[in-house]
Protein backbone atom coordinates (compact mmCIF):
# COMPACT_ATOMS: atom_id res chain seq x y z
CA UNK A 1 0.00 0.00 0.00
CA UNK A 2 1.13 3.71 -0.90
CA UNK A 3 2.22 6.33 2.15
CA UNK A 4 -0.86 8.61 2.57
CA UNK A 5 0.03 12.23 2.14
CA UNK A 6 1.44 13.81 5.16
CA UNK A 7 -1.40 15.37 7.70
CA UNK A 8 -1.19 18.54 9.06
CA UNK A 9 -0.23 17.55 12.73
CA UNK A 10 1.58 14.51 12.23
CA UNK A 11 4.75 13.95 14.01
CA UNK A 12 6.49 11.85 11.30
CA UNK A 13 5.84 13.24 7.94
CA UNK A 14 6.65 11.19 4.96
CA UNK A 15 10.09 11.34 3.73
CA UNK A 16 11.63 10.99 0.55
CA UNK A 17 15.57 9.59 0.33
CA UNK A 18 18.16 10.73 -2.83
CA UNK A 19 18.22 7.04 -3.66
CA UNK A 20 14.62 7.50 -4.76
CA UNK A 21 15.34 10.85 -6.81
CA UNK A 22 17.54 10.87 -10.11
CA UNK A 23 17.59 14.39 -10.89
CA UNK A 24 21.37 14.90 -10.01
CA UNK A 25 21.31 18.57 -8.43
CA UNK A 26 18.20 17.28 -6.33
CA UNK A 27 19.64 14.18 -5.64
CA UNK A 28 23.03 15.60 -4.31
CA UNK A 29 21.70 17.98 -2.27
CA UNK A 30 19.47 16.06 0.06
CA UNK A 31 22.39 13.69 -0.02
CA UNK A 32 24.35 16.73 1.77
CA UNK A 33 21.67 18.38 3.81
CA UNK A 34 19.22 16.01 4.57
CA UNK A 35 18.78 14.19 7.40
CA UNK A 36 19.43 10.03 7.97
CA UNK A 37 15.85 8.47 8.01
CA UNK A 38 13.51 5.81 6.51
CA UNK A 39 12.10 6.93 3.40
CA UNK A 40 8.81 6.66 3.02
CA UNK A 41 8.75 5.01 -0.09
CA UNK A 42 11.15 2.57 -0.46
CA UNK A 43 11.55 2.12 3.10
CA UNK A 44 15.47 2.16 3.13
CA UNK A 45 17.17 3.72 5.42
CA UNK A 46 19.39 6.91 3.87
CA UNK A 47 20.26 10.72 3.97
CA UNK A 48 16.00 11.91 3.19
CA UNK A 49 14.33 15.46 3.07
CA UNK A 50 10.53 15.60 4.22
CA UNK A 51 8.17 15.70 1.18
CA UNK A 52 7.89 19.47 2.44
CA UNK A 53 11.24 20.04 1.56
CA UNK A 54 11.00 18.82 -1.44
CA UNK A 55 7.83 20.61 -1.86
CA UNK A 56 9.64 23.63 -1.24
CA UNK A 57 11.84 23.24 -4.09
CA UNK A 58 9.55 21.98 -6.69
CA UNK A 59 8.01 25.30 -5.85
CA UNK A 60 11.05 27.64 -6.51
CA UNK A 61 12.20 25.76 -9.58
CA UNK A 62 8.48 26.13 -11.06
CA UNK A 63 8.28 29.83 -10.77
CA UNK A 64 11.62 30.17 -12.25
CA UNK A 65 11.63 27.78 -14.80
CA UNK A 66 7.89 27.10 -15.88
CA UNK A 67 4.42 28.63 -16.44
CA UNK A 68 1.15 27.76 -16.48
CA UNK A 69 -0.68 26.95 -19.92
CA UNK A 70 -3.82 28.60 -21.11
CA UNK A 71 -6.89 26.93 -20.57
CA UNK A 72 -8.34 27.63 -23.63
CA UNK A 73 -7.22 28.06 -27.78
CA UNK A 74 -5.28 31.52 -28.28
CA UNK A 75 -6.88 33.78 -31.08
CA UNK A 76 -5.21 31.94 -33.69
CA UNK A 77 -5.84 28.50 -32.60
CA UNK A 78 -9.59 29.45 -32.03
CA UNK A 79 -9.45 30.95 -35.51
CA UNK A 80 -8.19 27.30 -36.49
CA UNK A 81 -11.05 26.11 -34.88
CA UNK A 82 -13.47 28.39 -37.05
CA UNK A 83 -12.58 27.06 -39.97
CA UNK A 84 -15.20 24.88 -41.36
CA UNK A 85 -12.21 23.61 -43.76
CA UNK A 86 -9.61 22.50 -40.58
CA UNK A 87 -9.10 19.77 -39.02
CA UNK A 88 -7.43 20.90 -36.58
CA UNK A 89 -7.98 20.16 -32.94
CA UNK A 90 -7.20 22.13 -30.12
CA UNK A 91 -5.15 20.06 -27.35
CA UNK A 92 -3.85 22.23 -24.40
CA UNK A 93 0.05 22.44 -24.14
CA UNK A 94 2.39 21.18 -21.52
CA UNK A 95 2.32 18.21 -19.39
CA UNK A 96 -0.52 18.32 -16.49
CA UNK A 97 1.25 19.14 -13.66
CA UNK A 98 1.68 15.75 -11.97
CA UNK A 99 3.86 14.65 -14.40
CA UNK A 100 5.66 17.74 -15.22
CA UNK A 101 6.87 17.32 -11.03
CA UNK A 102 7.56 14.09 -11.52
CA UNK A 103 9.75 14.67 -14.45
CA UNK A 104 11.34 17.26 -13.40
CA UNK A 105 12.48 15.92 -9.85
CA UNK A 106 12.92 12.67 -11.54
CA UNK A 107 10.79 11.05 -9.02
CA UNK A 108 7.81 8.20 -8.76
CA UNK A 109 4.28 8.97 -9.09
CA UNK A 110 3.88 8.58 -5.45
CA UNK A 111 5.90 11.29 -3.91
CA UNK A 112 5.05 13.38 -7.07
CA UNK A 113 1.21 13.15 -5.91
CA UNK A 114 1.77 13.92 -2.31
CA UNK A 115 4.03 16.97 -3.34
CA UNK A 116 1.05 18.23 -5.84
CA UNK A 117 -1.03 18.10 -2.38
CA UNK A 118 1.23 20.50 -0.43
CA UNK A 119 1.38 22.65 -3.39
CA UNK A 120 -2.02 22.76 -3.98
CA UNK A 121 -3.12 23.57 -0.80
CA UNK A 122 -0.57 26.40 -0.80
CA UNK A 123 -2.07 28.12 -3.30
CA UNK A 124 -5.56 27.40 -3.44
CA UNK A 125 -7.58 30.67 -3.58
CA UNK A 126 -11.43 30.14 -2.39
CA UNK A 127 -12.91 33.01 -4.31
CA UNK A 128 -11.00 31.95 -7.64
CA UNK A 129 -12.36 28.16 -7.51
CA UNK A 130 -15.81 30.02 -6.76
CA UNK A 131 -15.63 31.57 -10.49
CA UNK A 132 -14.48 28.57 -12.00
CA UNK A 133 -10.75 29.99 -12.06
CA UNK A 134 -7.79 27.80 -12.01
CA UNK A 135 -4.80 28.32 -9.20
CA UNK A 136 -1.37 27.32 -9.80
CA UNK A 137 -0.80 23.67 -9.07
CA UNK A 138 -4.05 22.72 -9.21
CA UNK A 139 -4.48 19.60 -9.87
CA UNK A 140 -5.93 19.51 -13.47
CA UNK A 141 -3.27 22.55 -14.41
CA UNK A 142 -1.10 22.01 -16.90
CA UNK A 143 2.83 23.19 -17.29
CA UNK A 144 5.81 23.83 -19.58
CA UNK A 145 8.97 25.84 -19.63
CA UNK A 146 9.32 29.06 -19.86
CA UNK A 147 11.30 30.96 -22.94
CA UNK A 148 14.48 32.21 -21.62
CA UNK A 149 14.72 36.06 -22.15
CA UNK A 150 17.96 37.98 -21.48
CA UNK A 151 16.19 41.52 -21.36
CA UNK A 152 18.12 42.22 -18.18
CA UNK A 153 21.91 41.95 -19.82
CA UNK A 154 20.50 43.18 -23.32
CA UNK A 155 19.66 46.67 -20.73
CA UNK A 156 22.80 46.33 -19.34
CA UNK A 157 24.51 45.90 -22.42
CA UNK A 158 22.50 48.99 -23.44
CA UNK A 159 23.48 50.62 -21.02
CA UNK A 160 27.24 49.93 -21.36
CA UNK A 161 27.17 51.19 -24.88
CA UNK A 162 25.28 54.38 -23.86
CA UNK A 163 27.90 55.28 -20.69
CA UNK A 164 31.27 53.95 -22.77
CA UNK A 165 30.05 56.35 -25.67
CA UNK A 166 28.81 59.62 -23.75
CA UNK A 167 29.85 59.66 -20.42
CA UNK A 168 33.55 58.33 -20.15
CA UNK A 169 35.81 55.63 -21.77
CA UNK A 170 38.67 55.83 -19.57
CA UNK A 171 38.56 54.83 -15.97
CA UNK A 172 34.16 54.36 -16.01
CA UNK A 173 33.58 52.04 -13.65
CA UNK A 174 29.79 50.85 -14.47
CA UNK A 175 31.27 49.99 -17.87
CA UNK A 176 33.61 48.04 -16.72
CA UNK A 177 31.55 46.31 -13.70
CA UNK A 178 29.20 45.52 -16.77
CA UNK A 179 32.03 43.57 -18.90
CA UNK A 180 33.14 41.65 -15.99
CA UNK A 181 29.77 40.01 -15.51
CA UNK A 182 29.24 39.37 -18.98
CA UNK A 183 32.40 37.82 -19.64
CA UNK A 184 33.32 36.36 -15.93
CA UNK A 185 33.00 33.04 -16.41
CA UNK A 186 34.24 33.15 -20.61
CA UNK A 187 36.64 30.29 -20.48
CA UNK A 188 34.00 28.12 -19.17
CA UNK A 189 31.60 28.52 -21.56
CA UNK A 190 30.30 26.25 -23.85
CA UNK A 191 28.23 24.91 -26.65
CA UNK A 192 25.66 22.93 -26.73
CA UNK A 193 27.61 20.61 -29.06
CA UNK A 194 30.15 20.88 -25.82
CA UNK A 195 32.70 23.34 -28.36
CA UNK A 196 34.79 25.89 -26.22
CA UNK A 197 34.05 29.34 -26.59
CA UNK A 198 37.70 29.84 -26.25
CA UNK A 199 39.62 28.12 -28.54
CA UNK A 200 43.67 27.54 -29.19
CA UNK A 201 45.03 28.23 -32.73
CA UNK A 202 48.66 28.24 -33.72
CA UNK A 203 50.87 25.59 -35.10
CA UNK A 204 49.12 22.61 -33.50
CA UNK A 205 45.73 23.72 -34.53
CA UNK A 206 43.27 23.63 -37.31
CA UNK A 207 44.25 27.44 -37.65
CA UNK A 208 47.82 28.07 -38.04
CA UNK A 209 48.22 30.35 -41.05
CA UNK A 210 46.86 33.84 -41.34
CA UNK A 211 46.31 36.31 -44.30
CA UNK A 212 46.60 40.07 -44.13
CA UNK A 213 45.92 42.51 -47.01
CA UNK A 214 46.69 46.22 -47.82
CA UNK A 215 45.40 47.81 -51.38
CA UNK A 216 47.58 50.23 -53.28
CA UNK A 217 45.79 52.31 -55.43
CA UNK A 218 48.06 53.50 -58.00
CA UNK A 219 50.66 53.40 -55.45
CA UNK A 220 53.89 51.78 -57.31
CA UNK A 221 56.30 53.22 -55.26
CA UNK A 222 54.80 52.00 -52.14
CA UNK A 223 53.80 48.47 -53.58
CA UNK A 224 57.70 48.21 -54.04
CA UNK A 225 58.43 49.10 -50.51
CA UNK A 226 55.82 46.74 -49.10
CA UNK A 227 57.62 44.06 -51.14
CA UNK A 228 60.97 44.64 -50.21
CA UNK A 229 59.81 44.13 -46.27
CA UNK A 230 56.72 42.49 -46.46
CA UNK A 231 57.56 41.63 -42.39
CA UNK A 232 57.11 44.98 -41.56
CA UNK A 233 54.71 46.85 -44.36
CA UNK A 234 52.14 43.80 -44.56
CA UNK A 235 52.38 43.09 -40.84
CA UNK A 236 50.87 44.85 -37.50
CA UNK A 237 51.80 48.68 -38.62
CA UNK A 238 53.48 50.85 -36.05
CA UNK A 239 52.30 52.63 -33.01
CA UNK A 240 52.18 55.82 -35.07
CA UNK A 241 50.71 54.66 -38.03
CA UNK A 242 47.85 52.50 -36.45
CA UNK A 243 44.51 53.77 -37.40
CA UNK A 244 41.87 52.98 -35.36
CA UNK A 245 39.43 49.81 -35.99
CA UNK A 246 36.88 47.65 -34.73
CA UNK A 247 38.63 45.69 -32.18
CA UNK A 248 41.50 48.58 -31.69
CA UNK A 249 41.84 52.67 -31.21
CA UNK A 250 44.05 54.65 -32.89
CA UNK A 251 47.73 54.18 -31.80
CA UNK A 252 47.02 50.64 -30.50
CA UNK A 253 48.66 48.12 -33.08
CA UNK A 254 46.72 45.02 -33.55
CA UNK A 255 47.39 42.22 -36.50
CA UNK A 256 43.97 41.86 -38.22
CA UNK A 257 44.03 38.47 -40.29
CA UNK A 258 41.81 36.50 -42.03
CA UNK A 259 41.31 32.71 -42.76
CA UNK A 260 42.09 32.62 -46.37
CA UNK A 261 43.36 35.19 -48.80
CA UNK A 262 39.76 35.67 -50.76
CA UNK A 263 38.53 36.91 -47.10
CA UNK A 264 41.49 39.51 -46.50
CA UNK A 265 40.95 41.12 -49.91
CA UNK A 266 37.16 41.39 -49.48
CA UNK A 267 37.86 42.62 -45.87
CA UNK A 268 39.96 45.28 -47.13
CA UNK A 269 37.41 46.21 -49.79
CA UNK A 270 39.58 47.54 -52.72
CA UNK A 271 38.50 49.42 -55.67
CA UNK A 272 38.45 48.16 -58.92
CA UNK A 273 41.52 49.12 -61.04
CA UNK A 274 43.81 48.34 -57.30
CA UNK A 275 46.64 46.53 -56.07
CA UNK A 276 46.03 44.14 -53.40
CA UNK A 277 49.86 42.31 -51.74
CA UNK A 278 48.75 39.69 -49.74
CA UNK A 279 50.93 37.73 -47.19
CA UNK A 280 50.82 34.86 -45.73
CA UNK A 281 51.55 34.88 -41.60
CA UNK A 282 52.26 31.64 -39.91
CA UNK A 283 51.80 31.02 -36.47
CA UNK A 284 54.31 30.46 -34.38
CA UNK A 285 53.00 29.82 -31.19
CA UNK A 286 49.83 28.69 -29.64
CA UNK A 287 47.47 31.60 -28.66
CA UNK A 288 43.87 31.85 -27.27
CA UNK A 289 41.36 33.47 -28.70
CA UNK A 290 37.30 33.85 -28.15
CA UNK A 291 35.88 32.27 -31.28
CA UNK A 292 32.94 35.05 -31.73
CA UNK A 293 30.61 32.05 -34.10
CA UNK A 294 30.45 29.83 -30.62
CA UNK A 295 29.15 32.64 -28.90
CA UNK A 296 25.85 32.10 -30.79
CA UNK A 297 25.74 28.43 -29.72
CA UNK A 298 26.37 28.76 -26.34
CA UNK A 299 24.31 26.64 -23.78
CA UNK A 300 24.23 26.62 -20.01
CA UNK A 301 24.55 23.44 -18.54
CA UNK A 302 22.85 22.93 -14.85
CA UNK A 303 19.66 22.11 -12.76
CA UNK A 304 16.59 24.08 -12.75
CA UNK A 305 17.15 23.54 -8.78
CA UNK A 306 20.58 25.53 -9.02
CA UNK A 307 19.64 28.60 -7.76
CA UNK A 308 22.60 30.27 -10.01
CA UNK A 309 21.19 28.27 -13.48
CA UNK A 310 18.60 30.43 -14.42
CA UNK A 311 20.82 33.92 -14.11
CA UNK A 312 23.83 31.26 -16.63
CA UNK A 313 20.90 30.91 -19.15
CA UNK A 314 19.73 33.83 -19.88
CA UNK A 315 23.86 35.02 -19.89
CA UNK A 316 24.11 31.95 -22.38
CA UNK A 317 21.36 32.97 -24.67
CA UNK A 318 22.49 36.84 -24.41
CA UNK A 319 25.97 35.33 -25.81
CA UNK A 320 24.23 35.31 -28.99
CA UNK A 321 22.68 39.07 -29.26
CA UNK A 322 26.21 40.28 -28.39
CA UNK A 323 27.85 37.79 -30.78
CA UNK A 324 25.83 39.80 -33.81
CA UNK A 325 26.58 43.01 -31.73
CA UNK A 326 29.85 42.45 -32.08
CA UNK A 327 30.34 41.47 -36.01
CA UNK A 328 27.77 43.85 -37.04
CA UNK A 329 28.25 45.50 -40.13
CA UNK A 330 29.03 49.39 -39.61
CA UNK A 331 28.66 52.17 -42.55
CA UNK A 332 32.30 53.93 -42.97
CA UNK A 333 31.25 57.12 -41.59
CA UNK A 334 30.22 55.57 -38.57
CA UNK A 335 33.11 53.82 -37.57
CA UNK A 336 34.60 55.99 -35.25
CA UNK A 337 31.51 56.30 -33.15
CA UNK A 338 30.12 52.60 -33.71
CA UNK A 339 33.62 50.93 -32.82
CA UNK A 340 33.57 52.45 -29.53
CA UNK A 341 31.88 49.58 -27.67
CA UNK A 342 33.61 47.13 -29.57
CA UNK A 343 37.44 48.33 -28.74
CA UNK A 344 36.36 48.23 -25.09
CA UNK A 345 35.35 44.85 -24.93
CA UNK A 346 38.67 44.06 -26.62
CA UNK A 347 40.77 46.19 -24.46
CA UNK A 348 39.15 43.70 -21.32
CA UNK A 349 39.65 40.92 -23.71
CA UNK A 350 43.08 41.40 -23.54
CA UNK A 351 43.71 42.92 -20.33
CA UNK A 352 41.59 41.87 -17.75
CA UNK A 353 40.55 37.99 -19.26
CA UNK A 354 44.22 38.03 -21.16
CA UNK A 355 42.99 36.16 -24.23
CA UNK A 356 45.72 36.91 -26.70
CA UNK A 357 42.45 37.80 -29.69
CA UNK A 358 38.76 37.13 -31.47
CA UNK A 359 37.94 35.64 -34.06
CA UNK A 360 34.76 36.02 -36.14
CA UNK A 361 32.86 35.51 -39.06
CA UNK A 362 33.64 38.31 -42.19
CA UNK A 363 30.52 40.09 -42.65
CA UNK A 364 32.12 41.37 -46.01
CA UNK A 365 32.38 37.48 -47.40
CA UNK A 366 28.89 36.83 -46.48
CA UNK A 367 30.25 34.99 -43.40
CA UNK A 368 31.52 31.82 -45.18
CA UNK A 369 34.76 33.26 -44.08
CA UNK A 370 36.58 34.13 -40.85
CA UNK A 371 38.52 37.54 -39.33
CA UNK A 372 41.47 37.14 -36.47
CA UNK A 373 42.17 39.89 -34.61
CA UNK A 374 45.43 39.49 -32.46
CA UNK A 375 45.65 41.80 -29.68
CA UNK A 376 48.61 44.18 -29.05
CA UNK A 377 50.44 41.54 -26.75
CA UNK A 378 50.40 39.07 -29.15
CA UNK A 379 50.60 41.31 -32.20
CA UNK A 380 54.48 41.02 -32.88
CA UNK A 381 55.86 39.41 -36.51
CA UNK A 382 59.17 38.26 -36.37
CA UNK A 383 61.21 40.25 -37.82
CA UNK A 384 63.63 38.60 -40.58
CA UNK A 385 67.30 39.57 -39.47
CA UNK A 386 69.16 40.86 -42.41
CA UNK A 387 72.85 40.32 -43.37
CA UNK A 388 74.33 44.04 -42.80
CA UNK A 389 74.63 45.80 -45.99
CA UNK A 390 72.07 44.12 -47.39
CA UNK A 391 70.46 45.40 -50.34
CA UNK A 392 67.20 44.94 -51.80
CA UNK A 393 65.01 46.62 -54.64
CA UNK A 394 62.08 45.38 -56.06
CA UNK A 395 60.27 45.27 -59.77
CA UNK A 396 56.39 45.13 -60.54
CA UNK A 397 56.90 44.40 -64.34
CA UNK A 398 59.02 43.16 -67.08
CA UNK A 399 59.24 44.36 -71.22
CA UNK A 400 59.43 42.68 -73.88
CA UNK A 401 58.05 43.47 -77.56
CA UNK A 402 55.06 43.74 -76.37
CA UNK A 403 55.16 46.52 -73.96
CA UNK A 404 55.46 46.00 -70.12
CA UNK A 405 53.55 43.25 -68.18
CA UNK A 406 53.33 42.21 -64.40
CA UNK A 407 56.13 40.32 -63.24
CA UNK A 408 56.90 40.79 -59.84
CA UNK A 409 60.27 39.55 -58.09
CA UNK A 410 62.70 40.97 -55.23
CA UNK A 411 66.21 40.82 -55.13
CA UNK A 412 68.34 40.57 -52.30
CA UNK A 413 71.82 41.39 -52.92
CA UNK A 414 74.48 39.68 -50.02
CA UNK A 415 77.38 42.34 -48.77
CA UNK A 416 81.07 40.31 -50.36
CA UNK A 417 82.27 38.02 -48.07
CA UNK A 418 84.93 39.94 -45.99
CA UNK A 419 88.35 39.53 -46.52
CA UNK A 420 89.77 36.89 -43.67
CA UNK A 421 91.74 39.08 -40.96
CA UNK A 422 95.11 37.52 -40.23
CA UNK A 423 95.00 35.69 -37.03
CA UNK A 424 97.44 37.68 -34.09
CA UNK A 425 98.36 36.37 -30.85
CA UNK A 426 96.64 36.74 -27.32
CA UNK A 427 92.61 37.50 -26.97
CA UNK A 428 90.75 40.23 -29.22
CA UNK A 429 87.41 41.35 -28.50
CA UNK A 430 85.19 43.43 -31.23
CA UNK A 431 82.36 45.24 -30.28
CA UNK A 432 80.37 46.85 -32.81
CA UNK A 433 79.86 50.42 -31.31
CA UNK A 434 77.90 51.57 -34.63
CA UNK A 435 74.79 50.29 -33.79
CA UNK A 436 73.76 51.48 -30.46
CA UNK A 437 70.61 50.26 -28.65
CA UNK A 438 67.59 51.76 -29.74
CA UNK A 439 64.82 52.64 -26.74
CA UNK A 440 62.61 53.38 -29.16
CA UNK A 441 62.10 50.68 -31.81
CA UNK A 442 62.99 47.69 -28.59
CA UNK A 443 60.25 45.12 -28.58
CA UNK A 444 59.78 43.37 -25.44
CA UNK A 445 56.80 41.44 -26.43
CA UNK A 446 57.27 37.85 -28.00
CA UNK A 447 56.57 37.05 -31.92
CA UNK A 448 52.91 35.11 -32.68
CA UNK A 449 53.67 35.70 -36.18
CA UNK A 450 56.42 34.59 -39.04
CA UNK A 451 55.92 35.81 -42.45
CA UNK A 452 55.85 33.44 -45.72
CA UNK A 453 57.74 35.02 -48.51
CA UNK A 454 57.40 32.47 -50.67
CA UNK A 455 53.58 33.19 -50.28
CA UNK A 456 53.28 36.84 -50.78
CA UNK A 457 50.83 37.53 -53.96
CA UNK A 458 49.45 40.66 -55.55
CA UNK A 459 46.11 40.41 -56.86
CA UNK A 460 45.25 43.03 -59.80
CA UNK A 461 41.31 43.80 -58.93
CA UNK A 462 39.60 43.74 -61.88
CA UNK A 463 35.82 43.49 -60.99
CA UNK A 464 34.08 43.23 -57.52
CA UNK A 465 30.87 41.23 -57.26
CA UNK A 466 27.95 41.73 -54.66
CA UNK A 467 25.51 39.16 -52.85
CA UNK A 468 22.09 41.25 -52.95
CA UNK A 469 18.53 41.17 -51.66
CA UNK A 470 16.23 42.59 -53.58
CA UNK A 471 12.88 44.20 -52.64
CA UNK A 472 10.55 46.30 -54.98
CA UNK A 473 8.82 49.34 -54.35
CA UNK A 474 5.38 49.67 -54.72
CA UNK A 475 2.52 52.39 -56.34
CA UNK A 476 -0.37 53.28 -55.48
CA UNK A 477 -2.81 56.09 -56.28
CA UNK A 478 -5.70 57.26 -54.04
CA UNK A 479 -7.98 60.36 -54.13
CA UNK A 480 -7.01 62.78 -51.53
CA UNK A 481 -9.97 63.77 -49.35
CA UNK A 482 -10.09 67.77 -48.72
CA UNK A 483 -10.97 68.37 -45.04
CA UNK A 484 -12.71 71.91 -44.57
CA UNK A 485 -10.99 74.38 -42.40
CA UNK A 486 -12.25 74.25 -38.34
Amino acid sequence: MPPQPPERGKLKPARLCSRCVTEPFLRAEIDRAGQVAECSYCGDEGETFTIAEVADRIEKAFEEHFERTSTGPDGFEYSMLSDKESNYEWERHGQQVLWAIANAAGIDEDPASHILAILEDRHSDREYHEIGEECEFDSESYYERKKLRCDEHYEKWNRFEKSIKEEGRFFNREATSILEELFRDLPLLQTGAGKPVVVMIGPAAPLRQLYRARVFAGEDTKLEGALKTPWKELGSPPMAAATSGRMNARGISVFYGADTAVTAIAEVRPPVGSKVAVARFDLIRPLRVLDVEALKSVRAVGSIFDPEYLSKAELALFMEVLSARIVRPVMPNEEAFEYIATQAVADYLANISRLDGIIFPSVQTGQTGSNVVLFHHAARVEEVVLAKETRISAHLEQYDEDGPHPDYWVLEEMPPEPKPTPKTGGLRLSIDFDQPFDHQTYDARSASLRIDRDEVKVHHIEAVSFTTQEHSVRWSRSARIEHPPF
